[in-house]
Formats: structure tokens, C-alpha cells, sequence
């Protein structure tokens, strides 16, 4: 019969052998599948880096800043430079708010506030219609009389993006808010295309037209563009792009040339 030191040594034996056991079996496993990994990409993550707008804004409760400089010349005028910083922000879903101070080419401070509303789609897998409300400031005491001039602009945007195409096209009015009765129509777009991980390569446009109002644009124009080839880099919480190319708004004869360098961050 077994004295209790031979019972004490044995269940202690045992337990000793038991892990070693469990363990030779394997790691238990579970039917639950693992969360998808979501990857976010920064250079989807800026509402208007130069002309054209994507019609989803950004994601919620993304907040992000840009600071940029602006370049243009053409024959028989001075090259001018301006520049200046935009902030945004998504408090919920589809609704994006941006805010913009900057100097133009001409030397007046011009800000501006903007919404842009997703309608339909979802961002970043095909189509996404949207709606974008601005009001912005041409200059302060610049206007007929003294007057500050502002417009109020409204319009629709279309973006498609998938299998590492992205485009945005946009249609947009402005209404001037002084005596003058000012009305001008835009298209803007955009049409890049994803090389590697970090760059994003295409073109980035605009074209504006006066439709209403007595003053011309500059040169005597009823209407003006600006187009070029355009590189957005964009890595972590990084992005920088240039838009380089022919343009003549703002040019005085002919056509000239415009540049546009910007850098930020989002989070």
C-alpha cells in the first residue's frame, strides 16, 4: 500500500508532466478570423492640393494642414510669387471643412472657408459624387469704392478612384457679391495615376469662364486656364506635390507659365 510520501511524489510528477503534454498538442486555435488591416494612404487624405477637389473630402476625424507657394510669369511682365497655408478637418462623416489665408500673386490677402459634402459613394472604391460651398475674399478695400471683394461659389464634384487611378472633375460657379453683378463659370480636373507606393504622377487643370459682369478677366479675357503635369509624394503622415505648367490666369499677354509647390501632413 502506497505511504503518503509515494502519493505526494507522484501527483507532483504528475503535474510536472501535464504542460508538457498540453504543449505537445499544439496552441489552442479559434474559429474567430483575424480584423483586416486597414492600410491608409496620405496622399487620399487632401481635399485640394492644387485645382480640382475630390469629392469625398477626407476621412472622419481626419485633420490635416498644407502650407504652399505659388509662382507665374509671362512675356512682358514681372514673374510674382504668393503662397500661404490651408487647414482641414472632417468632424463627421462626408463633411469636410476647409480654411485657407493666403497672399495672391497680386499681393492681396485672400482667405477663404469651404465645405465639401459626399453625396454618394464610397471613398476610394469607384465613383463618389459631392457638393462644395465656398466663400472666399479677392482682396480687402480692393473693389469699386473701397469695397471688399468676395465671392460665393457652389458646385458639384465627381471622383473615381480604384485600381490606382484616381480623377476628379468638378463643376463650379462664383457669384461676386458686390454691385457689379459678376458670375464665372469653372471646370476643374484631375486625372493621376499610382507609381509604387509613394508617388502619385498626372495632370492637374482649370479653366474659368465670365459669364456675367462688366470687368474682364486679366489680359481683357472672358475667360482664362491653367494646366500642367503634376507629382504628389506622400509617405507615413507626409505628402508634398508640385503642379507645374502653361497658364493665363493672372498673365496679362499671351501665355505664360504657373507653379505651384505645397507640403503638409494629416493625421
Amino acid at each position: 500500500m502506497p505511504t503518503n510520501k509515494t502519493l505526494f511524489f507522484g501527483l507532483l510528477a504528475a503535474c510536472a508532466l501535464f504542460p508538457r503534454a498540453a504543449l505537445a498538442d499544439g496552441p489552442a486555435t479559434s474559429d474567430t478570423p483575424e480584423p483586416p488591416v486597414i492600410t491608409r494612404d496620405v496622399k487620399t487624405e487632401i481635399p485640394n492640393v492644387a485645382y480640382a477637389y475630390q469629392a469625398h473630402g477626407v476621412s472622419a476625424r481626419n485633420v490635416g494642414v498644407m502650407a504652399y507657394g505659388v509662382g507665374l510669369g509671362g512675356r512682358g511682365q514681372k514673374a510674382t510669387l504668393g503662397g500661404g497655408g490651408a487647414v482641414w478637418g472632417s468632424p463627421i462623416d462626408r463633411l469636410t471643412l476647409i480654411g485657407d489665408g493666403s497672399r495672391n500673386v497680386v499681393g492681396n490677402f485672400s482667405p477663404s472657408i469651404a465645405a465639401v459634402f459626399r453625396i454618394l459613394g464610397t471613398p476610394n472604391d469607384g465613383f463618389t459624387l459631392g457638393a462644395l460651398g465656398k466663400y472666399k475674399v479677392e482682396g480687402f478695400g480692393t473693389g469699386p469704392g473701397g469695397e471688399t471683394e468676395s465671392e460665393i461659389e457652389g458646385g458639384l464634384l465627381l471622383s473615381y478612384a480604384k485600381y490606382g487611378w484616381h480623377m476628379d472633375l468638378n463643376a463650379i460657379s462664383g457669384f461676386g457679391t458686390g454691385d457689379d453683378g459678376e458670375i464665372d463659370g469653372e471646370g476643374r480636373f484631375r486625372l493621376n495615376h499610382e507609381i509604387g507606393r509613394y508617388v502619385r504622377l498626372g495632370v492637374d487643370s482649370q479653366a474659368r469662364y465670365r459669364m456675367a459682369g462688366d470687368r474682364k478677366l486679366p489680359g481683357n479675357r472672358n475667360g482664362d486656364f491653367a494646366a500642367g503635369p503634376q507629382v504628389i509624394i506622400g509617405s507615413s503622415n507626409f505628402f508634398g506635390s508640385v503642379t507645374t505648367g502653361a497658364a493665363t490666369t493672372g498673365i496679362v499677354n499671351q501665355v505664360g507659365w504657373t507653379s505651384i509647390l505645397s507640403i503638409g501632413g494629416s493625421t
